[in-house]
């Protein structure tokens, strides 16, 4: 069996190699998230002399925070960090400040759950746009977190996570079927057991997140917030995205089961043929912003 190590080494590798892909597709779904994360946050920032992002992915929260302040804000650092070096030189790439932009930006290669070549105590804001749920190992991640945040009451940390089973209700109210019930389906079909990837129903909803933090957080000092956003896809690219995602069964499964899952996504999409996949589709993200402050070691 693979340790823990090589298995976080193979997943980087693999985040690496989608990294283009993830930039074109993915990423224009969570900048819209990342928006409301920067605008929630937007005195903070202001406040803050060292901000971090942990899983930065093709930088979805930078581009979201040039846009609030094209400027930057004076005297400020925003330090970026991913475990996959592809997604990192992805945003390198496509993260273009102007002559004028005054806050300094730095791109490292940091495992989320260590953050070893972070100093303790030494961040105002930590921020994870989907990012922090996609690791397994949350208490490790949560710790590391803690280390790093200056002290209370003087820290925040944020984070968005998507949230699923939600497909039912937004259809029934005119909007289109979740893109992470979309994402969730063809695992279901692939791995019914679904048990490597139960870590992620622990961001999944505004209970589970405020159990999973209360040992590290007042309950008056967290928040959660729902945000909604619409996007529209065309069937063959929304394919492409999930059937290379590194976190979707899809590229180790067989021929046959792979088949039964795009069959089945065919008929969810479609709300089993009424509509028609030659047009495009209508998808609703859902996510949780998650805003901690004064959060604590454990």
């Amino acid at each position: 069996m693979a340790s823990s190590a090589t298995a976080e080494t193979n997943k980087a590798d693999q985040w690496s190699d989608q990294a283009e892909l993830y930039s074109n597709q993915a990423a224009r779904l969570t900048e819209l998230h990342g928006a409301d994360l920067v605008t929630i946050l937007k005195d903070d920032i202001l406040q803050a002399k060292t901000i971090l992002d942990v899983g930065c992915g093709t930088g979805a929260f930078a581009k979201a925070y040039m846009k609030q302040f094209p400027k930057g804000v004076p005297g400020q650092t925003l330090i970026l960090t991913d475990l996959s070096e592809g997604m990192l030189e992805k945003a390198k790439e496509t993260i273009n400040p102007g002559s004028d932009f005054q806050t300094k930006l730095v791109f490292q290669v940091e495992d989320g759950t260590k953050l070893d070549g972070i100093a303790d105590h030494s961040i105002d804001v930590v921020v994870s746009l989907f990012g922090v749920f996609l690791i397994p190992d949350v208490a490790a991640t949560l710790n590391a977190v803690a280390r790093v945040l200056k002290k209370e009451p003087s820290n925040v940390f944020a984070n968005v996570s998507w949230m699923f089973d939600v497909s039912e209700y937004f259809s029934s109210r005119g909007f289109g079927v979740s893109l992470q019930d979309v994402f969730k389906l063809p695992n279901e079909i692939i791995d019914p057991d679904q048990e490597s990837m139960a870590y992620l129903s622990n961001w999944s909803t505004t209970t589970s997140i405020c159990e999973l933090l209360a040992d590290r957080v007042d309950q008056g000092k967290l928040r959660c917030y729902p945000a909604i956003h619409n996007t529209v896809w065309e069937f063959d690219s929304l394919w492409t995205m999930l059937s290379k995602n590194p976190m979707s069964a899809i590229p180790n499964a067989s021929t046959e089961d792979v088949a039964k899952a795009k069959k089945a996504l065919e008929e969810f999409v479609t709300h089993s043929g009424a509509l028609s996949l030659d047009e495009p589709m209508m998808l609703s993200t859902a996510s949780i912003l998650t805003v901690a402050r004064e959060f604590r070691s454990v």
